[in-house]
């Protein structure tokens, strides 16, 4: 299968044709079923992935609308979560978080605190402090340890600060960080990977986001409630 990274850069085409897919080939998850599991020209077979992550998609919409429910910020919530896991599932290919996504997820914050602003919202001093807290973090972290923390990771914690704001992004991250370990830490014992082996962090950090974002709130008004009051 090639790459997820080229499916953002081409119109939808059956990878062993060529031919472009038309509507018809693309409703989400009923298409694969309808066509067998197959292209409906060359006949050959699709990877059960691709309804997998429409229906996953599907999931984490469903999870905004009841989280958020008809709120201008739903639209916004809807576009992160497609993009998250598209992040999700190209990093974990190719260790790589293409550049485009990060631009359309920017494109979003940058239309979303123009809206708030005109409506009043004070989030914008929270959302620009939130687009350099993280980001600012990683890189140092980069720099120290001469390539730990990829590039990609840190244009991502960047543009979506700007959405979710300073604390919620710091929550991100720490989610982001404790998934990874509890998932990672018994891959390397029971492989017997080297310290310096590079792992996909942008799952993680997709997954922190899409927590945070929904219910960070929450979860920090009940850490303060437990730790402080």
């Amino acid at each position: 299968m090639p790459l997820l990274k080229e499916r953002i850069k081409t119109p939808s085409h059956c990878t062993k044709c060529g031919r472009r897919l038309g509507v018809l080939d693309l409703v989400p998850g009923l298409s694969w079923v309808f066509l067998g599991g197959k292209c409906r020209f060359c006949k050959t077979g699709i990877s059960v992935r691709y309804p997998a992550v429409d229906l996953l998609n599907g999931l984490l919409w469903l999870i905004c609308v009841l989280v958020f429910g008809p709120v201008p910020f739903l639209p916004v919530a809807l576009a992160l979560s497609t993009c998250l896991l598209t992040v999700a599932f190209i990093d974990l290919e190719t260790y790589e978080i293409p550049d485009g996504l990060n631009i359309f997820i920017v494109s979003v914050g940058t239309l979303w605190n123009i809206y708030a602003l005109i409506a009043g919202y004070d989030i914008l001093l929270e959302n620009i402090i939130g687009f350099f807290s993280v980001s600012v973090l990683l890189l140092i972290i980069a720099i120290l340890s001469k390539g730990g923390m990829g590039g990609g990771d840190i244009k991502l914690s960047t543009v979506c600060g700007l959405i979710l704001g300073w604390q919620n992004m710091v929550l991100a991250i720490c989610i982001a960080s404790i998934l990874g370990a509890v998932v990672m830490l018994p891959v390397f014992i029971i492989k017997k990977k080297e310290r310096r082996t590079p792992i996909p962090f942008g799952p993680f950090m997709a997954a922190g986001i899409f927590i945070s974002m929904c219910f960070g709130n929450v979860i920090i008004k009940t850490y303060l409630d437990i730790f402080l009051y």
